[in-house]
């Protein structure tokens, strides 16, 4: 019977065991899950780089098909130019042979004219001048047969007075004095109309003589110039001779153009066939992410139902703390609403306004000063009493977390890399972990995520959060961001 009684409370100890033992499995259950959301969120993370990465590159692909599509258009519009250029350097060589042939025809004659014209006017100007001088002694003469035209005037003259002194002895003289007298005046006014018509004859001959030397220089000049033109058109030859050279160039070049052109054609034709498989890779890559963020929603289901069935984890203990900071933070809304500080719609203000020259952007509501006010030392007080406490704060239903711990809270620099990283208060996380926690109204909610430090840097954690009510109404959730 003692032994018997000895024996009968083992089912009993057994049933504890058991439950111990089921208590530990599905601690380890928690953990391995706890373990897997980890991984599961940075491999999600690090697919969403790729994704990303590749996004750019498909953008840059496509920039590049672009590119190489409008230089194989200008390498067509070169070889069509090209083409073009050696059909018309050929007509103009063409062109050039016939004209510089038929003006060498016209030249020549018309050179074997000017020098024969021009010796004609020299001939006839030196006539001119001969003439010229032979009316300048006839000129002469006829000045001398005026003269003794006057002289004769005068012997009759006084033959008249002879006469007249002789009386009747004289008559005879007196007849041949008055023959003698008027001879004398005919000849003079012969000697004077030839005068004048010799001074006209001798201008013309002047005139026409000077416009003869104007003839002859004006046939050298003509000469001297179709030389020139015969030098010319030698010029014009050596230029017939470099479009032929041209047309040999542009032959080199479009050859060229043309196997570049069927060149670029193809690349451009595997560039938009490695375009199309980098979209379907991206495509590929996004549907992936979504299928990890679907099993990291799993994973944080499971551990949220674990930490809610009362099996002790390793964040049941910070859970506890979470739903009693929220509560503790909606309190102290509920009193500042109660003392007047602010109002109701002061607290829930969402006129984000941005504070210029920031960079990354913070905002400014109207319950941000009381923020400011209440929450730093509950704030600082936690993120020392844990070491896996990185950050710890209070977000509004959008995402905006008014006042942060000191050590992130640091005024904004030059440098927007170190502003991410060192000046997260007074910004919106509106990812998909900061908007779930500010958002969630079951009593706690446990996330794995990938914290952007900035720089390119990630950090994977994990969140917890609780939400703050205020007068039954969420204004927002408290987060905690926990190493791991």
């Amino acid at each position: 019977m003692n032994a018997l009684a000895l024996k009968a409370p083992e089912p009993a100890n057994e049933d504890l065991r058991t439950e111990a033992a089921a208590e530990r499995a599905v601690r380890d259950i928690s953990e391995r899950f706890g373990k897997l959301g980890l991984e599961i969120t940075d491999i999600s993370g690090r697919i969403g780089d790729v994704t990303r990465q590749l996004e750019g590159q498909a953008q840059g692909l496509h920039r590049v098909v672009t590119a190489v599509d409008q230089v194989a258009r200008a390498n067509r519009s070169i070889q069509q130019a090209a083409e073009g250029a050696q059909t018309t350097a050929s007509v103009v060589k063409v062109g050039l042979e016939r004209v510089t042939g038929a003006v060498k025809l016209g030249l020549n004659a018309a050179q074997s004219d000017i020098e024969a014209l021009s010796q004609g006017a020299q001939s006839i100007s030196e006539a001119l001048a001969q003439a010229v001088a032979d009316a300048h002694q006839v000129r002469a003469s006829s000045d001398a047969i005026q003269s003794i035209a006057r002289e004769i005037q005068l012997l009759s003259i006084n033959a008249g007075v002879e006469a007249a002194r002789s009386g009747a002895a004289g008559r005879g003289f007196a007849v041949i004095a008055a023959a003698v007298k008027h001879l004398a005046e005919q000849t003079r006014e012969a000697t004077v109309l030839s005068a004048r018509q010799l001074d006209a004859l001798v201008k013309s001959v002047d005139l026409l003589a000077s416009r003869s030397d104007e003839n002859a220089s004006t046939a050298r000049r003509a000469s001297e110039e179709s030389r020139s033109i015969s030098h010319q058109l030698g010029e014009l030859d050596s230029f017939g001779r470099s479009v032929v050279d041209l047309i040999r160039d542009i032959d080199a070049i479009s050859n060229p153009t043309r196997e570049n052109a069927v060149a670029f054609a193809k690349a451009g034709e595997d560039l938009k066939e490695l375009v199309e498989g980098v979209d379907q890779s991206s495509e590929n890559l996004e549907r992936a992410t979504q299928r990890s963020d679907s099993l990291v929603a799993i994973s944080e289901g499971i551990l949220g139902a674990i930490a809610a069935s009362g099996v002790r984890t390793a964040q049941s203990e910070l859970i506890a703390t979470a739903i009693e900071t929220a509560a503790t933070i909606g309190g102290l809304f509920e009193q500042a609403l109660e003392r007047g500080e602010l109002s109701l719609a002061d607290l829930f203000d969402e006129r984000y306004q941005p504070t210029p020259g920031t960079d990354p952007v913070q905002y400014l509501t109207r319950f941000v000063p009381l923020c400011d006010r209440v929450l730093p030392p509950i704030q600082e007080a936690l993120l020392a009493s844990n070491r896996r406490i990185v950050f710890c704060a209070a977000v509004d239903r959008n995402g905006l977390l008014p006042t942060h711990n000191r050590k992130y809270s640091q005024p904004q620099g030059p440098d927007p890399v170190w502003n991410n990283a060192n000046c997260r208060n007074r910004r919106i996380f509106d990812d998909r972990t900061g908007l779930a926690a500010a958002r969630n109204r079951k009593p706690f909610l446990l996330q794995t995520y990938r914290r952007d430090m900035g720089g390119g840097a990630f950090l994977v954690m994990e969140d917890l959060s609780a939400p703050i009510m205020v007068n039954g109404r969420h204004w927002g959730g408290f987060r905690f961001g926990l190493s791991v």
